[in-house]
């Protein structure tokens, strides 16, 4: 394994303390990383427009990969260089069978977040805390019935996301799902989400593609996390590093396991394996 030219990281509950603050020694850590020429690159869920500012704001971030990886953006000159999108169908499709489940869903597409009107009203009643309503209620434009928008309008979707608060159903629907559907990706971030990609959108690949675009070895990366949907993350780069608060089905495939979110655990990485040498 040669030094690391790339750090990848997951946002919440990763970089982002459980405050959804940047440390100063975390910032500290990517800076210095920045300044010896490594690449810095958010691997987030999230679509662009909901990555705190203090993500958006660090300078030496060029490239940002969004939505599990179906937005790939060059940040500093404005534009995708990569997207990979559930087709129209499959997005009316599923939206049509989450329907008829209890739960609430939604879609992005081309940036902006979707979700029917009646599933908009109900968010306070499937989210977690007041910070997951806000970030789901400030970033979902409500619609008529979200199926018959994304037909008539004739979009692809990004990410599709379903929200539960029975941790029996969601554990449920994950087992079953890939099975009914297996052209797209089902992972989650939160224990109350469960999230849709397109086979090629997840955060491994992502992270070989923008190895790969920038000239570097996968092994020559470092990649941190906490959910499910780091796992292809943390499997693809050279060193997969899992938070202390990460999922226990992270931590089974991690290299190394760091200290937790709250005790700077990305900044204690980087300063193990991008110092070091």
């Amino acid at each position: 394994m040669g030094n690391i030219k790339l750090i990848a990281f997951d946002l919440d509950d990763t970089l982002l303390n459980s405050d959804k603050k940047l440390t100063q020694e975390t910032f500290d850590a990517l800076e210095k990383a920045a300044s010896m020429g490594i690449e810095i690159v958010p691997d987030t869920g999230r679509l662009f427009d909901a990555i705190p500012q203090n993500v958006k704001d660090l300078k030496f971030v060029n490239y940002m990969i969004t939505l599990n990886g179906a937005n790939i953006l060059d940040v500093k000159n404005n534009k995708s260089i990569a997207k990979f999108e559930i087709p129209t169908e499959s997005v009316v499709t599923l939206s049509r069978v989450f329907k008829n489940l209890p739960v609430i869903h939604d879609c992005v597409a081309d940036g902006t977040g979707y979700m029917s009107r009646e599933c908009f009203d109900k968010i306070p009643d499937f989210m977690i805390n007041e910070w997951q309503v806000r970030l789901v209620k400030d970033f979902r434009t409500p619609v008529d019935d979200l199926g018959e928008f994304f037909a008539k309008n004739n979009l692809r979707g990004q990410k599709m996301q379903i929200y539960t608060l029975d941790r029996e159903l969601r554990k449920n629907l994950l087992q079953a799902l890939p099975v009914v559907f297996p052209n797209v990706l089902f992972t989650s971030a939160l224990w109350n989400n469960i999230e849709i990609n397109d086979l090629k959108a997840n955060k491994g690949d992502a992270l070989k593609f923008m190895a790969d675009y920038l000239g570097i070895k996968i092994d020559e990366t470092i990649a941190f996390g906490d959910g499910l949907n780091d796992i292809a993350m943390l499997k693809a780069a050279g060193i997969g590093v899992a938070m202390e608060n990460a999922c226990d089905e992270l931590k089974a495939v991690a290299d190394y396991i760091t200290s937790s979110c709250n005790d700077n655990g990305v900044a204690e990485g980087i300063k193990k394996f991008c110092f070091s040498h």
